[in-house]
């Protein structure tokens, strides 16, 4: 039997594996048969414990080989109060701690007491013993010390490392899906930019900004195209005024008609087959003569609008063909919009056109006979 000369510091099962018939109760005074739980088979001899605080003499070379086997000072006597060996607290019959709970006949999960001394804490499955042990917040694994242990059971270190791993995944995915949603939110209180600086870089990508003198000038012109149309002018402009349009009164972008622009070819003819001497051919050139000694190259071309508003002038090129007749040519910039184009000469009368005459058969214009 086991005679328990000091035992200190040294947390001890009150069962033990007995290699004949499994666990053995020791309890009695005296003779207690009280051990370290580092002892873990049957053949035990010497001190027990590997620390120097823990000593334990006098013990059989093998245990009883039957846990009946109870010397006779277990039958009688004082036995000596039975305490808790996790805090201490005194057990009662159904070997419950009023203090901790129940630690024996039980199949709890979870973090306990180290039975071996070997750390503060270590990991049960079902009331088996684990690798997993802890000291404080630093977790880590000693599967020597619980194959010291009855039941020991070894838990794979790759489940941890796994749902370590999903667990840093999962809280990286949350915080870069919260950094999306802040930028968004962020971005969406931000002030429009002005429409001012909208409007220029329209009409730069548009290649029409060259209109104007001076960034100024293309905003207060923008902002003129609005006032007309708030006067009650027809929604049609050029591609400039429909850009200013966009960008400071939305309210006219529907139904605005961008207007045609188009270089408008003209031909005027002096005739004179009565003979009357009114044209001068040199050979190469023609020009008017005598009574029409003012329709020459350099004769200036106008066009104007029905309200009299000159829109465009150039003037008449050289004089081509023979001394029956004398052609000449020009070429004039219209844009659409305009109810008539009136078209004169020099002093030589008007023609008066629709811009659609215009661009489908150009100008043509006789003088003479």
């Amino acid at each position: 039997m086991i005679t328990v000369t000091r035992v200190m510091a040294c947390t001890v099962y009150r069962q033990i594996r007995s290699p004949a018939s499994g666990f053995v109760r020791l309890l009695s005074s005296g003779t207690i048969r009280w051990v370290c739980p580092c002892i873990s088979d049957a053949n035990i001899s010497g001190p027990l414990c590997n620390r120097t605080d823990r000593h334990i003499t006098g013990i059989d070379d093998r245990w009883p080989n039957d846990d009946t086997d109870e010397p006779s000072s277990l039958a009688g006597g004082g036995s000596s109060a039975v305490t808790c060996p996790y805090c201490g607290s005194p057990l009662a019959s159904a070997d419950i701690c009023s203090r901790c709970g129940q630690i024996h006949e039980s199949a709890s999960t979870g973090w306990r007491p180290d039975p071996s001394a070997r750390h503060e804490g270590r990991y049960f499955v079902t009331g088996h013993p684990t690798n997993r042990v802890r000291d404080g917040r630093r977790a880590s694994t000693d599967p020597d010390g619980g194959r010291m242990l009855p039941d020991y059971l070894e838990l794979k270190t790759s489940g941890i490392r796994a749902t370590w791993l999903g667990t840093t995944a999962a809280a990286a995915i949350i915080v870069m899906t919260a950094a999306v949603v802040w930028v968004l939110l962020v971005a969406g209180r931000r002030p429009p930019p002005a429409p001012e600086a909208g409007y220029l870089n329209a009409l730069k990508d548009a290649g029409v900004s060259d209109q104007f003198n001076s960034d100024a000038n293309a905003i207060a012109h923008g902002r003129q195209v609005c006032r007309r149309l708030e006067d009650g002018e027809p929604q049609q402009g050029l591609l400039a005024d429909k850009i200013a349009v966009d960008a400071f009164c939305t309210q006219f972008s529907q139904g605005f008609h961008i207007l045609e622009k188009a270089d408008i070819t003209g031909t005027f003819v002096l005739t004179d087959t009565s003979g009357a001497e009114g044209i001068a051919f040199d050979g190469a050139q023609c020009q008017g003569a005598n009574g029409y000694f003012d329709v020459n190259p350099g004769t200036p071309v106008t066009v104007k609008n029905g309200k009299g508003e000159v829109l465009a002038t150039t003037a008449l090129g050289p004089g081509k063909s023979g001394s029956a007749n004398c052609t000449f040519t020009f070429t004039v910039p219209l844009t659409e919009g305009q109810d008539r184009y009136v078209l004169s000469v020099g002093r030589r009368g008007e023609f008066s056109y629709s811009f659609e005459q215009l661009a489908a058969k150009g100008i043509l214009m006789q003088l003479g006979q």
